[in-house]
């Protein structure tokens, strides 16, 4: 999946404060590629994923998916035309504890129509694939951080999109289960699909193929990563 900004801005203000989170900020992603963006705390990384997720829109600026620009639509648009094509991964997991694994799992497909025993079956391929089909009948406080974010990531596989969104996805895991979790981002984005990442790890960032690094709501470099 393809994605492109121009002159992306986004000011927050309330009555006496405005504050810019992100400064004319232009970016193409590739279809397939992996990129990393990295940059201190409060640089803008996080405000823009959620614009490239569309769960925010800029304040000025213009941003395409797919070739539709798609930064003016109306949140209940926003939310139709990101269902299905993106995946998000957060550091803080947010699954739902009054679900197992296989229903936080299946939510995505619901949202979808998907029903009966094709739903079953792409649940049960991806819980495979990511390890974790014994679990499938556990809650989420009855699995490890590691767990939690493989039933994550199966979460936002499960429906098949063409991008996945990471913010921070080891940020709450140590090293072995960081490790794995980026090994399992690295062979998603090897069968095509496109993964934005926010990192303040540069462990996590050589696994991409190209860094943005951001610094007071501005890029100051994107570099080519791995060889």
């Amino acid at each position: 999946m393809e994605l492109r900004t121009e002159d992306l801005k986004k000011v927050f203000r309330t009555d006496v404060v405005e504050t810019v989170a992100l400064n004319g900020v232009s970016i193409d992603i590739h279809d397939g590629e992996f990129v990393a963006i990295m940059g201190p705390s409060g640089c803008g990384k996080s405000t823009l994923l959620n614009i490239l997720g569309m769960l925010d829109t800029p304040t000025d600026g213009t941003y395409w998916l797919e070739g539709r620009e798609v930064s003016k639509l109306k949140e209940d648009d926003r939310t139709a035309y990101r269902r299905g094509k993106i995946g998000f991964v957060f550091q803080s997991f947010n699954l739902i504890e009054e679900l197992n694994v296989t229903e936080n799992v299946g939510l995505p497909l619901g949202y979808l129509g998907v029903k009966g025993e094709e739903r079953r079956k792409r649940v049960a391929e991806t819980l495979e694939r990511m390890g974790i089909t014994h679990r499938a009948s556990h809650y989420p406080n009855q699995l490890s951080g590691g767990q939690q974010q493989r039933v994550a990531i199966a979460r936002a596989v499960v429906s098949r999109p063409g991008l996945i969104l990471a913010d921070e996805p080891t940020g709450n895991l140590d090293s072995k289960n960081g490790i794995e979790v980026m090994e399992l981002l690295r062979e998603l984005n090897r069968e095509g699909t496109t993964v934005v990442m926010v990192t303040h790890s540069q462990r996590d960032a050589s696994y991409a193929d190209r860094i943005i690094n951001l610094f007071d709501g501005q890029i100051v470099d994107s570099l080519k990563e791995r060889m």
